[in-house]
């Protein structure tokens, strides 16, 4: 049976099948007052994007709009003690649920409730019944499943649906701000290729479905390219799918897709932003060199790049030069390990002619996986300084010495959607990036893996960020860790 304590402030949550007595200070709404409506003061939001705004995340404004004030206290929950974890200064991290080993990336409804997916295709509803801005077990529950396969959804608030990628395509289930299930769903892609990069991450913006599809491999085409060494055509790119043409009981074939953007190996995460301009990150290739010599620890630099009809990134052909002897950071310039296993002969040149330079990059094996901006949000529970800028979330790395990543990152951008590329000298990289959340070495912000624990409450993690978002109520930053599915919530103390 659960029961809940109310002690000086304290409170138990039920959590992985056992009381634990945390400090909860009630204060406003993080995750929305009602199943119904949105909370007092958030914006109207039709189909989640503000009128005039295509694609504007929930929770958004149209640009020039004064953002919404902020509801609720960000600093809910466990506190990640401060000893262990690097946040910057006047921000609290909390703990404040666990969805289950493999959880993934999650999105927000406008009304406050958290779907995520887990690798295992399991797709969860978070919803904050009790308004305390933590989630207890009773409070996340399945919504649907994709079959085996799972990534991200995303919510289609105007037509109500709920996407996700499935091991072959795209599947859709009904949805409400009231539904508690989303029944068996049907397809909405078939025919999608699986294996290596598997996940497919999907998003509907603008009345079009689009739907990634990452590499076979580290170094692979998916179909004869090698003739004229163009690019993949099936896989290491996104395509979309005018949903206004979607019969019922036909699904799309996926290579009737519109082909957006290719060379990418592996845009695990992607997003639009309030200007309504694209952004993915990608994961770049493993045991580079360059002119013979071995440059993989700090090559190819992982890409953040813009996605539109038409462009093209380098993969498998090219990579982002982040150091390079010679070489401008940011640099596209021939894989030659591409050239030696594809049979191909491209060089610097037919890098530069055929592949776009990206937005900007991250330190090489990083591994991010998902960003979110952070444009026309409830303010108050953040730093105004990162407004227009993207949060990152970087998974970690296994292909580099020391390692790298394991934390979450805010990249500035202006209001061209331009960001500043990174710059190196022989031995260094200088990266515009800040961390918002990692490990710490008890005065700064600590790169590579790190761990806590709560001897109070009993929980720990060895985080490995997974995903960001911010909510659309609190206008608070949200991570997920995957390996025990944890969520946290980042703010301002007040």
């Amino acid at each position: 049976m659960r029961q809940a304590l109310y002690a000086y402030g304290m409170r138990s949550y039920w959590i992985d099948g056992a009381a634990v007595l945390v400090a909860a200070a009630i204060v406003g709404l993080a995750c929305g007052s009602s199943d119904s409506s949105p909370a007092p003061g958030s914006p109207p939001i039709e189909g989640g994007n503000p009128p005039g705004t295509p694609g504007t995340p929930p929770g958004a404004t149209p640009p020039g709009t004064p953002p919404p004030i902020a509801q609720g206290d960000p600093c809910r929950g466990v506190p990640v003690p401060s000893a262990d974890v690097y946040v910057p200064s006047g921000m609290c991290a909390s703990f404040i649920g666990s969805a289950g080993n493999g959880f993934r990336l999650i999105t927000f409804t406008p009304q406050g409730d958290i779907f995520g997916v887990s690798t295992g295709g399991s797709i969860k509803r978070l919803h904050d019944a009790d308004g305390d801005g933590f989630f207890q077990d009773s409070e996340i529950r399945e919504y649907a499943n994709t079959g085996g396969n799972g990534n991200n959804c995303t919510i289609d608030v105007s037509n109500g649906y709920l996407y996700a990628g499935t091991a072959t395509g795209v599947k859709r289930w009904p949805w409400s701000p009231t539904a508690t299930s989303g029944g068996d769903g049907e397809d909405v892609v078939t025919g999608q290729p699986n294996g290596g990069h598997t996940y497919h991450t999907v998003h509907v913006y603008d009345g079009f479905l689009y739907v990634h599809s990452g590499s076979a491999g580290n170094i692979t085409l998916s179909n004869d390219k090698t003739a004229k060494g163009d690019y993949d055509d099936n896989r290491s790119l996104i395509r979309r799918f005018d949903l206004s043409k979607l019969a019922p009981g036909t699904p799309f074939q996926w290579l009737t897709g519109e082909i957006v953007t290719q060379g990418l190996r592996n845009a695990n995460g992607f997003t639009k932003n309030a200007a309504g301009k694209m952004y993915a990150v990608v994961n770049g290739l493993d045991d580079m060199t360059y002119k013979g010599t071995d440059v993989h620890n700090d090559n190819p630099g992982e890409q953040v790049v813009e996605i539109a009809p038409g462009k093209k990134y380098g993969y498998p052909y090219c990579f982002t030069a982040q150091r390079v002897g010679g070489v401008a950071a940011g640099t596209q310039v021939v894989n030659e390990i591409a050239n030696q296993q594809l049979g191909v002969n491209h060089d610097d040149t037919w890098c530069a002619a055929n592949s776009e330079q990206p937005a900007t990059f991250i330190q090489a094996h990083s591994a991010p996986l998902d960003i979110a901006f952070f444009d026309s949000h409830p303010t108050g529970n953040l730093p105004e300084k990162y407004r227009g800028g993207a949060f990152v979330a970087l998974h970690g790395s296994w292909d580099r010495g020391p390692a790298t990543g394991y934390k979450v990152i805010w990249i500035p951008f202006d209001a061209t959607g331009k960001a500043p590329m990174p710059t190196s000298d022989a031995n260094t990289t200088t990266f515009p990036y800040e961390t918002v959340f990692g490990g710490t070495d008890g005065t700064k912000a600590k790169d590579g893996p790190w761990t806590w624990a709560d001897d109070a409450s009993g929980f720990n993690d060895d985080p490995r960020p997974a995903s960001v978002a911010v909510g659309p109520i609190d206008g608070a930053l949200y991570v997920v860790t995957d390996g025990r599915g944890y969520l946290y919530r980042l703010g301002l103390k007040h």
